[in-house]
């Protein structure tokens, strides 16, 4: 008689409902995993793909300035093509006015290479240049820089004379204003992802030259 009862007390069919929750709550948690772990490929390959272009606009500044010394060296130092005062810039076409001459009258032509799936492109600007009174300072224009030596010191140009040797300059005209000469080496990296996207890191650096 206690056997029967036992049997009685027992619900047929629940096993089945019970095995299908866990199935259920187990194949969601894999589902929450792949799509962990598919974001973190994604992630690391960003981050790896944008370290790898950082590099690759390093590797262009070090052949800018391969090629400032190369010409420092041998006393042809570069300078704008154009003479006298900037009044305008051609943005669309990488401020070509203020970029160097290459040994002419022709600009600075881009040092493009490739780096593995990457095109890099290397553009040199000389900063101390004089600008007219329509120039319009544009994103992305190199700045206009350069360093005066009077006296024994070393300081960013002013437009007026003192009357201490040592304070002030003869002004922006003069030629002694311009001693230092200054430089913006700009790499500029692509790459293409997913075949079409394109992806790009620009870095630059100012360079400061000393004549002999």
């Amino acid at each position: 008689m206690k056997t029967a009862g036992r049997n009685k007390n027992k619900r047929p069919g629940m096993a089945l409902p019970l095995t299908l929750i866990v199935l259920l709550v187990a194949g969601a948690m894999v589902a929450v995993a792949f799509v962990f772990i598919e974001n973190m490929m994604s992630t690391t390959k960003m981050k790896s793909d944008d370290e790898f272009r950082l590099n690759a606009a390093i590797a262009g500044l070090e052949r800018g300035k391969t090629w400032l010394y190369d010409r420092i060296v041998s006393d042809d130092i570069p300078s704008l093509v154009a003479a006298g005062a900037i009044n305008a810039v051609t943005a669309s076409e990488d401020y070509k006015e203020l970029l160097v001459s290459s040994g002419g009258a022709v600009p600075n032509p881009t040092l493009s290479f490739s780096l593995g799936e990457a095109d890099v492109k290397v553009r040199i600007y000389d900063l101390a240049y004089d600008y007219g009174e329509t120039l319009t300072f544009e994103q992305g224009i190199p700045p206009r820089m350069y360093r005066a030596r009077e006296g024994g010191s070393l300081k960013a140009g002013q437009s007026y004379a003192s009357s201490n040797a040592a304070e002030g300059n003869p002004g922006s005209g003069s030629p002694e204003s311009k001693i230092l000469k200054a430089f913006l080496i700009r790499s500029e990296v692509t790459t293409k992802t997913n075949g079409t996207d394109e992806m790009s890191k620009t870095v630059e650096q100012a360079i400061f030259v000393q004549p002999k």
